[in-house]
């Protein structure tokens, strides 16, 4: 089964920036999908249902219009179980940790991040 990946954020040029790392760094390992809302996000898991594609893995921003980045995962967390989630933002931890206590994330990266410190996760995602 195919291994893809949702990079959902509103900055079009950051989600962009993140699928090209990981084309990059993984090439032809993963079908990579850019969403700019965590609506569009749910659109697109759905399509890949249907496809019989596996959602490995979601990466989104936190501070989003409509869905926020852990209202998003808990979508995910409902409809894939087994899909990874790491959740960017450049917000107070205690704040983001309070709302995703409940909440299966593989990782919390503080924005701004290093590209290799996002596809190390990936990688460690990917063994686990």
């Amino acid at each position: 089964m195919q291994k893809a990946i949702i990079c959902v954020d509103d900055e079009k040029s950051i989600s962009w920036g993140i699928q090209q790392q990981i084309a990059r760094t993984f090439p032809n390992k993963y079908l990579l999908e850019i969403a700019e809302s965590g609506e569009e996000a749910l659109e697109i898991l759905q399509e890949f249902k249907e496809m019989n594609i596996e959602l490995f893995m979601l990466i989104t921003d936190q501070m989003m219009p409509g869905l926020k980045g852990h209202e998003l995962i808990k979508e995910i967390n409902e409809k894939s179980p087994s899909s990874k989630c790491i959740l960017l933002t450049g917000y107070a931890e205690d704040n983001i940790l309070n709302q995703i206590s409940n909440l299966n994330v593989f990782k919390i990266l503080k924005k701004p991040w290093e590209f290799e410190e996002l596809t190390k996760s990936i990688s460690e995602a990917d063994t686990n």
